[in-house]
């Protein structure tokens, strides 16, 4: 079993984007033989907004009777979904529905309190691709759960390559030698470890950049020597990989295209807020939203 992650849980609903998240959820709970719990939010209905919540009785309430009868129905797709993987077999799996005395509105927050209320908690998201514009017009679901949730999430695509594959070949680990590197680090190494998968350090540099001459060893050097003992032991072996480019993102997106080995990417968040990230952006943001694999974020 996992040394951090007991559980894996994942946001179902009936999208294209939730049944990759599906998929790739119950690979990691495999892997590190990890509870798979299947978390549904009732919707808001805007429907009830006028009426008073102090006069609907849930029990007797016939729209969150419908609401009910179709988290039964996603509950059911997801589970015929497990039933065709072939490393599910052994899997615990769990169904929550999430909702409140009235209907949710921000999915995004009971998501992530319901997964504070579990400790080594893996969270799964699907996504769409949305453009900045989109983002700022309609939201993003899985990109709110990104900024608030205090344990890793992991973000999917329904077009990821890794959906045509039964397992993770490769972790791609971005290092920067920071406290977010180093959880993101310890997170890699677990499952390197778990799932026998080799891990493929990634540091990143401007082309034109100097050694220093303070030390005989190169800030690459140390931050690969340090990111190996957060890493630990791991069997599959760990490559170090020096990409010099001026836009990191970018550099780590070009680095999964190239990998043939059905990757994922596990990388630190740095401390940027929502709104500064919303207008500055960040290089997780950007790998989360362009990656052709799964990609876990640890703050």
């Amino acid at each position: 079993m996992s040394e951090q992650i007991s559980m894996v849980m994942v946001a179902v609903d009936s999208s294209e984007e939730a049944a990759a998240a599906t998929h790739h959820a119950a690979l990691l709970a495999s892997l590190l033989d990890a509870t798979l719990q299947l978390i549904h939010v009732l919707p808001l209905n805007p429907a009830e907004l006028s009426d008073v919540p102090s006069n609907r009785e849930i029990s007797a309430d016939h729209d969150r009777a419908q609401q009910s009868a179709k988290a039964n129905a996603v509950f059911q797709a997801a589970h015929q979904q497990l039933t065709a993987l072939p490393f599910t077999t052994s899997l615990t799996v769990e169904e929550v529905r999430l909702y409140d005395k009235g209907f949710v509105s921000q999915p995004e927050r009971i998501i992530v309190e319901h997964a504070r209320q579990h400790s080594k908690t893996l969270l799964v998201m699907g996504a769409r691709h949305l453009s900045e514009v989109g983002k700022w017009l309609r939201g993003s679901v899985s990109n709110a759960v990104v900024h608030r949730a205090r344990g890793p999430v992991t973000i999917i695509h329904a077009d990821a390559n890794i959906i045509e594959s039964a397992k993770i070949g490769r972790i791609l680990l971005p290092v920067d030698g920071s406290s977010h590197s180093d959880a993101a680090a310890q997170l890699a190494g677990d499952l390197a470890r778990s799932g026998h998968i080799g891990v493929e350090m990634l540091f990143c540099q401007p082309p034109a950049s100097q050694p220093s001459l303070d030390s005989d060893e190169s800030e690459e050097q140390r931050v690969f020597r340090h990111t190996r003992e957060m890493l630990g032991e791991v069997p599959a072996g760990v490559t170090e990989q020096l990409l010099q480019a001026e836009r990191y993102a970018e550099a780590i997106i070009e680095q999964a295209e190239k990998c043939p080995d059905s990757p994922v990417i596990i990388m630190g968040r740095r401390g940027l807020g929502y709104l500064q990230e919303s207008l500055l952006g960040s290089v997780s943001q950007k790998v989360i939203e362009l990656a052709p694999c799964p990609v876990t974020v640890v703050a």
